[in-house]
């Protein structure tokens, strides 16, 4: 049962966190075997045993200098992800749990860093309406892949200067058509569904919080709150899994 457990596992980093982590290894440290299958595993192209068995020798010697690893907290975790939902207070239970309800930023203005930690409030039916349109419209002219750019930008992960290039470009064009309609909905949004710990009740005054907020960092913060209230768009093959 371990071994099956390890082999899932493994298969499992492999399809999530192997490449990103493999994403953060500079090609040139590598010699031609090792770097073959660390662009094998980026672009999700099957191993064999041998490289496999390369590839986790690679990012084992990288590891440490990338995050911490647990072998076990790993296997835990993953099969905690893999429990089925058996009544309708397992998914309550899961929606409830306060780390679904927060979201940690650290801000940057003139130089610095300001951490902030907000409360998600619930979505009602009308707001879900306007934020979907508002989320087309601000991606609706970029292809797929500009938008998994934009998000592997936006939370952090390593991109090369070429990949900087495409999202600052995507970032200059966002500004310029950002429409005051549109910038209006983004910050009602975020006024209506974030409250800081000791947030004020004055709504204009909370409106006149997200005008001022860097453009950029709002945008981020608004896909990572419509991901976290289950407005973004999922793949029909994780959605509905064969067999």
């Amino acid at each position: 049962m371990v071994e099956n457990n390890t082999e899932r596992m493994e298969q499992h980093l492999l399809e999530t966190t192997f490449p990103l982590e493999a994403k953060q290894i500079p090609l040139e440290a590598l010699n031609n075997d090792e770097r073959n299958v660390v662009v094998k595993c980026v672009n999700h192209e099957e191993l064999s045993t041998e490289e496999f068995k390369l590839l986790k020798k690679t990012l084992q010697r990288y590891r440490e200098a990338i995050h911490k690893y647990t072998p076990e907290e790993s296997i835990k975790n993953f099969e905690k992800t893999q429990q089925a939902i058996q009544t309708e207070q397992d998914w309550l239970d899961i929606i409830d749990n306060e780390d679904a309800r927060t979201l940690n930023v650290n801000v940057p203005f003139n130089e610095k860093w300001y951490p902030m930690s907000f409360e998600i409030l619930p979505l009602d039916d009308s707001r879900v309406i306007s934020t979907l349109q508002t989320h087309i419209d601000l991606f609706k002219d970029y292809s797929k892949e500009e938008i998994q750019l934009w998000s592997k930008a936006q939370q952090g992960q390593m991109i090369t200067p070429e990949e900087k290039q495409i999202v600052d470009k995507m970032t200059r064009d966002m500004e310029d058509k950002q429409s005051e309609d549109r910038i209006s909905s983004m910050n009602h949004f975020l006024a209506s569904q974030l409250r800081l710990p000791n947030s004020t009740t004055d709504k204009e005054k909370r409106l006149e919080f997200w005008q001022k907020f860097p453009f950029i960092t709002k945008a981020a913060i608004m896909e990572k709150v419509e991901g976290k209230l289950g407005l973004t768009e999922q793949k029909d093959e994780k959605l509905f899994p064969s067999g």
